[in-house]
């Protein structure tokens, strides 16, 4: 039996040799990966929800938290923007994003895993900044099955994309979520050697576990990524370390190598953007069409709201709303500290760039006083009103 596997191998890694990935070993790499956290134990399932932090400190702490600084750093996001977590596993990079402001979506075909996510983000017990909380979600799913369109401003697969085993057919997926511009941001180990034992490494994981262990050439990756639709191609080395400055040559001949070698797939890239999507990321078209309707001691405002942006706008009917949850904000007076605020009028759902969604305004009469028109513009809750971005209210003369 072990002669037939070790066969199998063989053939499975010049398979790998040809199309430029480890291969898998022909078995459910899917249930693999629903079951992992099973298969590691009491001990192992600690280890994820304690990492990078693990006991005694592992290299994963140091070379971790650098690669995450970097993502922050290469995807240049505003607060709050939306960001998915391919492949989440147990959340520790998504709970690092969550911390810095953003607003992230974690994705994972392992129920346990995205328990243990959800665990972790509900563990935070602090706000990350003045008047702001971490907000996570997660789904337990296949990647190839999110639902998501022209989301995501940002997309980052850490350590993940070598368990997909349609590579082409994922990024195409991930390219899908992201709004125009959106970025990707991947970052991987390098495919061994042929018969080395980083490779045999490799095999007997995905043997005793049953998951997929199959990281990429660097020059496939690149290609997969074009034939995905992604352009704007930029590959890194990272050479995060301390030099010995008394040593220069021997630091200049090793940062040499780890530019022209670099042992690890570090790749930014971009969704084309289309037609009038490179403007500002967030813009709004409000239209009102003269519809004005009174009934119960209630004025009801018809409007059509249009993303004119290159930003998801996230929508959420639950108060407080989180920081960065689009609303319709109507007011009295005067823009700025003097306006009066009235309530807010809840998105039917997320509005992803060029959607127009309808939405009725309602506003208590009593609340209007002697006011002769109600101004209707949209917030970015904790934020900005998006007239301070450039988009045009809506001045409402109230009838009487």
């Amino acid at each position: 039996m072990r002669g037939r596997k070790a066969a199998r191998a063989v053939k499975q890694r010049l398979t790998g040799r040809q199309s430029g990935r480890l291969q898998s070993l022909g078995h459910d790499h899917d249930r693999g990966h629903r079951t992992y956290v099973e298969q590691i134990g009491a001990g192992g399932e600690l280890w994820l929800r304690t990492k990078p932090f693990s006991v005694p400190p592992s290299y994963e702490l140091g070379q971790c938290l650098r690669t995450f600084s970097h993502i922050v750093e290469r995807l240049g996001l505003g607060v709050r923007a939306q960001v998915l977590d391919v492949g989440c596993g147990p959340g520790w990079l998504s709970e690092y994003l969550a911390r810095c402001g953003y607003w992230v979506t974690g994705v994972d075909i392992s129920e346990a895993m995205i328990r243990v996510a959800r665990e972790r983000i509900a563990a935070i017990d602090m706000p990350v900044a003045e008047g702001m909380t971490a907000v996570a979600e997660f789904h337990a799913l296949p990647v190839q099955e999110m639902p998501w369109t022209e989301r995501f401003d940002g997309a980052v697969l850490f350590d993940a994309m070598h368990h997909f085993h349609d590579e082409v057919e994922t990024l195409e997926v991930i390219r899908r979520t992201l709004v125009p511009g959106g970025r990707i941001f991947i970052h991987e180990g390098v495919r061994p050697p042929p018969g080395s034992e980083a490779e045999k490494n490799l095999i007997a994981e995905m043997e005793t576990y049953g998951t997929l262990e199959s990281p990429f050439d660097p020059e496939y990756l690149e290609e997969v990524l074009r034939r995905a639709g992604f352009v704007e191609l930029q590959r890194f080395a990272a050479v995060d370390e301390l030099f010995d400055v008394s040593r220069p040559k021997e630091a200049l001949q090793r940062l040499e190598r780890q530019l022209h070698y670099p042992d690890l797939n570090t790749v930014l890239a971009r969704r084309p953007l289309s037609g009038d999507a490179d403007g500002a990321a967030f813009q709004a078209r409000i239209a009102w069409n003269g519809a004005v309707e009174r009934r119960d001691g209630e004025l009801v405002i018809w409007l059509e709201v249009s993303n004119d942006g290159r930003a998801f706008w996230p929508s959420d009917s639950n108060f407080p709303y989180p920081e960065g949850t689009v609303m319709v904000g109507p007011y009295l007076g005067p823009a700025g500290p003097a306006r009066v605020e009235l309530p807010r009028t809840p998105l039917p759902h997320g509005i992803r760039p060029g959607e127009t969604v309808p939405i009725a305004v309602v506003l208590p009469e009593e609340m209007l006083g002697s006011a002769e028109q109600v101004t209707i513009d949209l917030v970015r809750e904790g934020i900005a009103w998006f007239s301070e971005l450039g988009t045009e209210p809506v001045a409402v003369p109230i009838p009487r």
